[in-house]
């Protein structure tokens, strides 16, 4: 005889089957692995082809010559001018949005109004149910916005047309220390592996309801818990075998893994060129916007 009951109850757990794996792909989409070879867009430009080492001096140059500006206009140039290099150099949009426009935004206006309302001043101009509002907090704020932008800008800029091992290489050529090198280079290596085997965790946990919204926080903290020990015990297992696998191949602390190129004369002048550029913002603000002001 047919049993209604045990029907309804199948038809019940085939539709909370389909809506915790509904849930589990809506999921899966902001879970993403870090990758940092992906970062570089695009790699034909002038900025791609030119020398790791200049852009380096260049990016860490341009961002003293902000955090030393007193005035918000120069941080705002470069901040327009680092959005007109990214379009140049073929950033997609939505990557643009991601990296200069979302996240380094919503830090610089929180910045932006917590020192609005919490910077003294003796000017005051408004008040915002109670709060003072003075003349020079205000100024202060803007500054502190443009700087935000126009550093992470320009550090955008140079993530995208920078390969890593470029990087890392021009870090050898400025006589960083080799075991910071090293531990970079491996680290950047091995964030992706790990960040690979945490996706495919979090995957398979979420595709047995694992976070279903059937199951409370405690239930989905007890889980998460669960992948992020399994992720521990997998990295010092990984991180064991490949420092085996490198001591039997003869890695040392002196091992040379690149050899590095002499600096040409014609990016050595790039350089020069650069640092100079930075003085002179930097003075240009100093003397001349920076007339008849104080911050």
């Amino acid at each position: 005889m047919y049993d209604c009951g045990d029907y309804n109850w199948k038809r019940y757990k085939r539709t909370d089957t389909r809506t915790c794996v509904k849930q589990t792909m809506r999921l899966i989409d902001h879970i993403t692995e870090v990758d940092f070879e992906r970062l570089v867009v695009g790699s034909s430009s002038t900025i791609h082809r030119l020398d790791a080492r200049v852009k380096l001096i260049g990016a860490f140059a341009l961002i003293f010559c902000i955090i030393s500006m007193k005035q918000p206009l120069i941080p705002l140039f470069i901040f327009c001018a680092a959005t007109l290099i990214c379009f140049g150099i073929k950033m997609p949009l939505r990557t643009y949005l991601k990296r200069l426009i979302l996240l380094p935004f919503t830090i610089a206006l929180i910045v932006l109004v917590v020192v609005i309302f919490t910077h003294g001043g003796e000017h005051q101009v408004a008040s915002f149910f109670g709060w003072p509002i003075y003349h020079e907090s205000c100024s202060f704020a803007v500054l502190l916005f443009a700087r935000i932008i126009a550093s992470i800008s320009v550090l955008s800029v140079f993530v995208a047309a920078t390969e890593v091992m470029a990087v890392t290489e021009a870090m050898y050529w400025f006589k960083m220390p080799k075991v910071m090198v090293d531990l970079a280079v491996m680290m950047l290596r091995y964030i992706h592996l790990l960040s690979v085997e945490s996706v495919r965790m979090y995957r398979a946990q979420a595709s047995r309801c694992g976070f279903s919204s059937r199951l409370d926080y405690k239930q989905k903290l007890n889980n998460l818990s669960t992948i992020s020990g399994s992720l521990i015990l997998r990295a010092l297992k990984r991180g064991e075998r490949v420092y085996a696998a490198m001591l039997s191949r003869g890695y040392t602390i002196d091992s040379e893994l690149t050899e590095i190129e002499p600096l040409s004369a014609k990016n050595a002048l790039f350089c020069v060129i650069i640092i100079v550029f930075s003085v002179l913002l930097v003075i240009v603000d100093r003397i001349w916007l920076g007339v008849g002001t104080c911050l």
